[in-house]
């Protein structure tokens, strides 16, 4: 399973969502209650009606806001996509608190301050990691939902010793510096946490690590990695947070929840699959044959043409 997923991250191809011009000015920020500035990418291209579905995006490990771009310009209604704390130019914080809580705070302070997602329900969407954090957050506040999406990620229970990255060093990864003077010295850094040297290419190609103010700068942190799988891979919180979103939408004709699972490479086992149907049997199951893990990347016109018709349900559901 692990070779499937970590060959599949190297064939994916790099599409436009990925080459997408980087631009030097910092995203958009808030303060969360954490005191930590969460960035965050906004589309809106017209004066949006106040029944117009908002679509709020979650990236995964290694990623950022960034990996929505092409998503959020084809979409056409409103969007957002966030920057998880320590990836793109959101703020880390103290190691110490990073939590699924923590996370999900940064989330609703967001939601919360933002006039797209102030008191409206939205369309929440979360790749991998995101998905599970997306869980979190319907779990916690299901009333903010009008539509759950989760792209390529299950439930189950992952070890830290799982970790995809061989020999993967946990202490140089929270120590990690984001931006360096040179792309070498950032190669450097990441080849000593363990990433391999055609994962670190692949991300240079594709926007992740670029030049910034005349040195580079790495949307990708491998500290959020290091206590994602500390914190939530490795705990119960799947479970947890799936059996909860289970119960809130029991009784819900409007909210509709949707897997989106890849063909190749995926990291959903079918065991933990079968879970979630019976925990949850309106779950609304889609498999992608020709989809590698970044669905949103790989099958990009199947991808948006399926998120397009979700929204769409969203809007005349709540109308």
């Amino acid at each position: 399973m692990h070779l499937l997923f970590y060959l599949s991250l190297l064939l994916l191809p790099i599409t436009s969502a990925m080459t997408l011009p980087r631009t030097p000015i910092r995203p958009d920020t808030i303060i969360s209650s954490s005191n930590l500035a969460i960035s965050y990418v906004e589309s809106c291209s017209h004066d949006t009606t106040e029944d117009e579905p908002v679509t709020l995006f979650i990236h995964g490990l290694d990623s950022s806001s960034h990996t929505w771009r092409r998503v959020q310009q084809n979409i056409l209604s409103p969007s957002i996509a966030i920057d998880c704390r320590g990836c793109g130019h959101s703020d880390l914080g103290n190691p110490d608190d990073f939590t699924p809580d923590a996370l999900v705070a940064d989330v609703k302070c967001v939601v919360d301050a933002h006039p797209l997602l102030q008191k409206k329900r939205f369309v929440l969407v979360g790749h991998s990691m995101g998905g599970r954090i997306a869980m979190c957050y319907a779990a916690k506040y299901p009333q903010d939902i009008s539509a759950l999406v989760i792209e390529d990620m299950d439930i189950r229970r992952r070890k830290v010793d799982s970790n995809i990255i061989p020999n993967f060093d946990e202490t140089k990864a929270l120590s990690f510096e984001r931006l360096h003077p040179n792309l070498d010295s950032l190669k450097e850094a990441f080849g000593s946490i363990g990433y391999p040297a055609d994962m670190i290419e692949k991300w240079v190609r594709g926007g992740r690590v670029y030049e910034h103010g005349g040195e580079y700068w790495s949307d990708v942190h491998p500290a959020f990695r290091a206590l994602c799988y500390r914190t939530i891979f490795d705990s119960n919180s799947g479970s947890t947070c799936w059996n909860a979103i289970a119960q809130h939408y029991a009784n819900s004709n409007t909210v509709k929840v949707h897997l989106l699972v890849a063909g190749i490479g995926t990291v959903c086992e079918q065991e933990s699959i079968d879970e979630m149907i019976q925990c949850m049997p309106s779950t609304q199951i889609k498999t992608y044959p020709n989809g590698y893990h970044s669905l949103h990347g790989s099958v990009v016109e199947e991808f948006l043409c399926d998120l397009k018709e979700i929204i769409a349900d969203a809007k005349s559901s709540h109308l």
